[in-house]
């Protein structure tokens, strides 16, 4: 199989086009790396993520970062997240993605020939244009890039496709990422990924929300030196024995997580950010906070970099105050403090947190604007001019993290007269839909990020999908400038359209972005070429390189 290796260089010569003719994207060995002479196929590794597991396909609403994740190992993409959180080529079934023009905007997929699902039918173009006819469909936010193209037309030798976009889709390659065989049920149940054919490094033995077991796909023509037989589970259990070859990709950074690792010399830890950003949003139909003075009221008494060193000040990473609704603060366009570099994180030491920063969150700046704009304190709480006190229903996602955000912050009100009820809801996105429904008048909940920022920035443009978080405010400036930054090619001119709409979303006060929460990531000191990721995603798709030592593997 040819296997194109400048791929990187293509990318960055995009930045200074105008115009492109014929800008190819090969599709090259993901993440590849050096590998040891050992061999892992007939090696275990238990992997630990984040659960409960189900059966979503990508395209499904209801599939989490940890679904996806699995997906990257079992179905044909064409490309996958490296640790950086960038895309890179994945090879395989679809060995080469290449944009041809931007007056249309045309995309070229190239099939690799004699490719087979692992129920032995063949894996064409006709497989892509029909999960492209399922995609644009659905009310889902990953399908965004699928509804904007206008047609797909496969070569007669079912090996080349060719899809013309209607309206510019910049993130084109966020297409075509986990295709499932024509034909799959769209259930979310679990056991469909034992039904569902596979064609990937691995195959599904068997599957449960807490534990899913892959062997390797012996047909896979890369990374042929891996591990045979893969344990995903999401007990989040440290292994028994220095034996045991083990990774663990976990959210639930504290002080019990990390000490236990102090005593174990056989296993590498590494704190960082994630992809995660805890925040704070609110109803737009709802009397209580639809006046700005009271949202930011509300926002000001909150404070965050206290919070954070209630929550994270003893362990060993500390996340800065938020600076961006769309960008968290491990990826590389994020506008504050960048914190530890997920992949280039040398030793970490105890960090207590600075100062508050000023008036960003401001008590008594706070109190000050509710007495301005009419409030009253009385023994009731805060009073507006109409007589109505000022109480907030807040729903909270269910994250222990979240719970603990949530506690923190109607503390901070408190403090200052204002009352707050939770409800509690049973997912992230739950959360998010309460609050844009004005079924709360605020909500706290954690929201995951892309490589993409139009994935998050969806929450305030276009349709409000389940998936998107929906924010349920819109505005014509937020809504003019996502059209202008989801078309532009130019991914330091798309940063810039990007982030003059994250300051127009947070100047409103509609959200307010607390932090972006830490990851902990722990591995086997046996384990070779394994790099940290702030995305789970990143971190899994590293999986078919990763190598051991010599002397394990001869054990």
């Amino acid at each position: 199989m040819r296997r194109r290796r400048h791929w990187r260089t293509l990318v960055i010569s995009l930045l200074g086009l105008a115009v492109v003719s014929a800008f190819a994207v090969p599709v090259t060995l993901s993440g590849a790396l050096p590998y040891t002479t050992a061999n892992e196929n007939a090696h275990t590794l238990v992997l630990s993520l984040p659960g409960p597991f189900n059966g979503c396909s990508y395209l499904d609403p209801g599939a989490t970062p940890t679904t996806t994740a699995v997906l990257d190992l079992l179905r044909p993409s064409a490309f996958v997240t490296n640790a950086n959180g960038t895309l890179v080529g994945q090879g395989g079934p679809i060995s080469s993605a290449e944009l041809t023009s931007l007056q249309p905007e045309t995309v070229r997929y190239t099939i690799s020939p004699n490719e087979t699902w692992s129920n032995s039918s063949v894996f064409n173009g006709h497989d892509l244009v029909s999960w492209w006819h399922r995609a644009k469909v659905l009310a889902s936010v990953t399908s965004d890039g699928y509804r904007a193209i206008k047609t797909l037309s496969v070569s007669p030798d079912g090996l080349t496709v060719t899809a013309v976009f209607a309206t510019p889709y910049a993130d084109w390659n966020l297409l075509f990422r986990d295709v499932e065989v024509p034909g799959t049920n769209s259930s979310c149940a679990v056991s469909n990924l034992l039904t569902r054919p596979s064609l990937g490094p691995y195959i599904v033995m068997s599957a449960t929300a807490s534990r899913i077991v892959l062997n390797m796909n012996p047909t896979w023509p890369l990374d042929t030196n891996r591990f045979g037989r893969v344990v995903i589970t999401d007990a989040q259990t440290l292994p028994k024995t220095p034996h045991d070859i083990f990774a663990d990709y976990s959210l639930a950074v504290n002080s019990g997580a990390i000490l236990p690792l102090s005593s174990r010399p056989t296993l590498v830890s590494r704190i960082s950010s994630s992809s995660n950003i805890e925040e704070m949003t609110f109803a737009p139909a709802e009397a209580n906070v639809d006046r700005l003075v009271v949202r930011e009221a509300l926002s000001w008494a909150v404070q965050r970099q206290a919070m954070i060193d209630t929550l994270f000040g003893s362990v060993t990473f500390s996340p800065s105050v938020a600076a961006s609704a769309i960008y968290s603060q491990g990826q590389s366009q994020y506008p504050g403090t960048p914190g530890s570099n997920p992949t280039g994180q040398g030793t970490t030491t105890t960090i207590l947190g600075g100062p508050t920063d000023g008036v960003s969150d401001c008590v008594t700046c706070a109190i000050d604007t509710l007495k301005e704009s009419g409030y009253q304190r009385t023994s009731a709480g805060w009073v507006s001019d109409t007589g109505t006190v000022l109480s907030i229903r807040l729903a909270v996602g269910p994250s222990a993290l979240d719970r603990s955000v949530a506690a923190l912050v109607k503390k901070d009100w408190a403090s200052i007269g204002v009352a707050a009820t939770m409800i509690h809801e049973t997912s992230e996105t739950d959360a998010a839909r309460s609050a844009a429904t004005s079924n709360a008048d605020a909500a706290i909940f954690s929201r995951p990020t892309m490589t993409a920022p139009s994935f998050v920035a969806r929450s305030w443009a276009g349709p409000a999908y389940p998936n998107s978080y929906p924010s349920g405010d819109r505005s014509t400036t937020v809504t003019s400038l996502f059209q202008q930054a989801s078309s532009i090619f130019n991914p330091v001119t798309a940063s810039a359209t990007w982030l003059r709409l994250d300051q127009a979303v947070l100047s409103d006060y509609w959200v307010r972005p607390l932090f972006t929460a830490p990851s902990l990531v722990v591995w086997s000191s046996s384990l070779v070429t394994v790099q940290s990721s702030f995305t789970v995603t990143g971190f899994v798709d590293q999986l078919p390189t990763w190598s051991i030592t010599p002397a394990i593997a001869g054990s």
